[in-house]
C-alpha cells in the first residue's frame, strides 16, 4: 500500500494473504484508510491460496469518489461477478465473497476493469 501511495496511485486491487478471515480483512481496511485516506483499495483473499475454493474481496472508498460515483458495494458485486459472487455494503465500505474462484486473476481483471471505467467518470 505504501508503495502505491508513493506512486500517487488512487486505486490499488490487491491480493491479500490472510485466508478470507473476514476480521482480518476489517483490519487490513482500516491500515489501508489509515496509510492512504485517499485512495480506493480493494482486497482479494482465497481461503486457500490456488485452491480455486472460497473468495472473499473487501474495499474502501474515500468519501469524494464515492460521492462522485465511485461506489465501493458496486465495485465489489462488479469484481466477484466473474465466479458468481455476491457482495455489498456501503457506498465507502464494502464486502463479498463467492463460493467457488478458480481464477482469481479474472477478478483482479473485473476490479481494475471497473475502476478504470468508473474513476474516469467519478473525475
Amino acid at each position: 500500500i505504501e508503495e502505491a501511495v508513493a506512486d500517487s496511485k488512487k486505486i490499488l486491487v490487491l491480493n491479500v494473504d490472510i485466508a478470507a478471515d473476514s476480521k482480518a480483512s476489517q483490519q487490513v481496511m482500516n491500515a489501508a484508510k489509515k496509510i492512504a485516506p485517499d485512495m480506493a483499495f480493494m482486497g482479494l483473499s482465497e481461503e486457500e491460496v490456488g485452491s480455486g475454493g472460497k473468495l472473499m474481496a473487501f474495499a474502501v472508498v474515500p468519501e469524494a469518489m464515492a460521492a462522485d460515483g465511485f461506489k465501493a458495494d458496486d465495485w465489489v458485486r462488479a469484481a466477484l461477478a466473474v465466479c458468481g459472487g455476491r457482495g455489498g455494503g456501503k457506498p465507502v465500505s464494502a464486502q463479498g465473497q463467492a463460493a467457488e474462484c478458480p481464477d482469481i486473476d479474472a477478478v483482479v481483471e473485473a476490479a481494475n476493469a471497473f475502476a478504470t471505467e468508473n474513476a474516469v467518470a467519478a473525475a
